[in-house]
């Protein structure tokens, strides 16, 4: 004969297993972060990234550096040894490069071209103090320090 539960041992399973129910809710519940630990956990995130990024103008300062280094020791040259190669003559400025004489393309076709990473323009000299025998491309960057296109023996 089979025995069936009674209601009373019916009862305590479901009791046992609504209370255990019950109990992972409220241990779900224990285990969350509330509002307030989240936002204060944000603040020190805020805190550290603030401290950090303000070295990081001197960083970033470093790379301008070397792309106004980049740009007189070998665009700036190349535009200027392809116009005396094209044309037969160094040219009078900078600005020769957009407007070469006629039947020539420009070498440079935006006067942003000729800008150093701080918007500045860049310097030309010809015949050049620096490269007697040639000529002096240059900028200076904001701390002072001239970038040319000569050996400084550094």
């Amino acid at each position: 004969m089979l025995a069936f539960p009674t209601n009373n041992t019916f009862k305590r399973c479901m009791n046992l297993n609504y209370r255990s129910l019950k109990d992972k809710k409220n241990k779900m519940k224990k285990k969350a972060f509330t509002l307030v630990e989240i936002l204060i956990v944000l603040a020190l995130i805020g805190i550290i990234a603030g401290l950090s990024m303000s070295n990081i103008g001197s960083i970033f300062g470093g790379s301008k550096v070397k792309a106004a280094q980049q740009w007189v020791n070998s665009t700036g040259e190349a535009y200027v040894t392809s116009y005396l190669t094209l044309v037969g003559e160094y040219p009078n400025s900078l600005s020769d490069l957009r407007t070469p004489p006629s039947g020539i393309p420009p070498f440079v076709k935006r006067a942003s071209d000729l800008n150093d990473p701080w918007k500045n323009p860049y310097q030309y000299r010809y015949p050049g103090t620096n490269n007697p025998s040639s000529f002096d491309l240059f900028t200076s960057a904001p701390d002072g320090k001239v970038i040319g296109n000569w050996d400084t023996g550094n």
